[in-house]
């Protein structure tokens, strides 16, 4: 994407969701890669006024794609991203200093939908399969899933649709044969009659599906003001553990999901968001070893390369 296409979706989300922020001190801005319950601590944090008791003024922008997320934190328009592990290893493969230093959601989320007459990944070969773009967590898990089958990305066709709510759609408009998707899009889709063809905890049961992450060098200068960052977002996740019912009213104004299904959602979320910033490292080499072997990481990095536990150590006791 080139530099003029992200600076207009840069402003669209600006535009969308507040003023433009100004380089002042006390000012970031946090881009999230999706809108999606995995965020529910840091909407809490935001709707309580968490972040303005630290005296921080910070400004959320949310963007469709964890690709367009990253680009936006290389360009300088966004300071922490909320995020993907894996597209922050994108990152790294573009010899940025991106890394990863607070757990925000803990949890493989994801399960993959497919056309009813479409029974077993054994009928994989030639099928189309939905992603939102190339580079992004739901490329990168498809990508996992035919592996782990014995199949090749080459033996599919791979699809840039969008969204989640934007891939399910083209599901039923037979567009395309499967897509990865998460709640509550799995419980339409289950619904509806369309086959689930895997739940990703069977080959992920340990995932660390968002974090917050920045440059490296701007957490270097801006410690203090992360830390005031984190204290507040803590409030936020102690919050929103303690209270189901106004987490759940947040969630509504924040992730517009259908009143039904938000009590759910919050259950189903609930013990995945770590007080103490934990990140679930477990699976991170096996990350970066499938990025290397595609070829887009040219070369390895190990997961303290990817992985700042400085503020987990000072903040997370």
């Amino acid at each position: 994407m080139n530099i003029r296409k992200i600076a207009l979706l840069f402003f669209a989300a600006v535009i969308a969701f507040g003023v433009l922020p100004n380089s002042s001190h006390g000012k970031i801005v946090v881009g999230l890669s999706s809108v999606n319950v995995a965020f529910l601590p840091v909407y809490v944090t935001e709707d309580r006024g968490f972040f303005k008791a630290e005296g921080l003024d910070v400004l959320l922008v949310l963007f469709n794609a964890g690709a367009t997320n990253l680009q936006a934190l290389i360009g300088g328009d966004v300071q922490i991203m909320g995020s993907a592990f894996v597209e922050t290893v994108g990152g790294r493969a573009a010899g940025v200093d991106v890394t990863n230093f607070w757990g925000i959601c803990n949890l493989m989320p994801f399960q993959l939908y497919s056309q009813p007459g479409f029974k077993s990944m054994k009928e994989a070969r030639g099928k189309r399969f939905a992603i939102s773009r190339f580079g992004s967590l739901t490329d990168f898990l498809t990508r996992a899933t035919l592996r782990h089958f014995g199949l090749d990305a080459k033996d599919v066709t791979i699809l840039q649709i969008g969204s989640t709510p934007a891939r399910f759609a083209a599901l039923s408009a037979k567009g395309v044969d499967a897509s990865i998707v998460w709640f509550p899009v799995t419980e339409i889709a289950k619904s509806q009659g369309y086959n689930k063809l895997l739940d990703l905890k069977e080959i992920f049961p340990e995932w660390p599906y968002e974090t917050f992450a920045a440059k490296q060098s701007w957490l270097n200068k801006e410690k203090d003001q992360v830390t005031k960052f984190l204290r507040a977002y803590q409030r936020g996740v102690k919050y929103t553990l303690e209270n189901k019912t106004d987490s759940v009213r947040i969630m509504k104004k924040y992730v517009k999901i259908d009143p039904a299904y938000a009590p759910a959602g919050y259950d189903e979320y609930r013990g995945s968001f770590p007080l103490n910033g934990q990140i679930a490292e477990k699976t991170i080499p096996a990350v970066i070893e499938q990025e290397f072997e595609s070829g887009r990481l040219q070369k390895k990095v190990t997961v303290e390369d990817m992985v700042d536990r400085s503020f987990m150590k000072a903040l997370g006791k």
